[in-house]
């Protein structure tokens, strides 16, 4: 299947938010880092979505889950 432009330029954002949010964490501001690699969540389920790859969007909406509990642990509980 041939990807549109759209499709590259989405895939291409999605992933780049994904690095900055894992830099950011490692930079010690896991709050932030943690919402911006759940844009970047939001960004690859839109992706795969249009795709029809769906075994990428069910690993996105995970990782959106897991990235909303990280920011709910640093930002209100215990990870402070």
């Amino acid at each position: 299947m041939e990807r549109t432009k759209g499709q590259k330029i989405l895939e291409i954002v999605a992933s780049v938010f994904g690095v900055t949010g894992l830099f950011i964490t490692a930079l010690g501001y896991p709050n932030i880092g943690f919402t911006v690699a759940l844009v970047a969540s939001s960004l690859y389920a839109m992706y795969a979505y249009k795709t029809k790859q769906y075994g990428i969007l069910t690993s996105s909406l995970i990782y959106a889950i897991v990235e909303i509990i990280g920011i709910v642990n640093w930002t209100f509980g215990n990870g402070k």
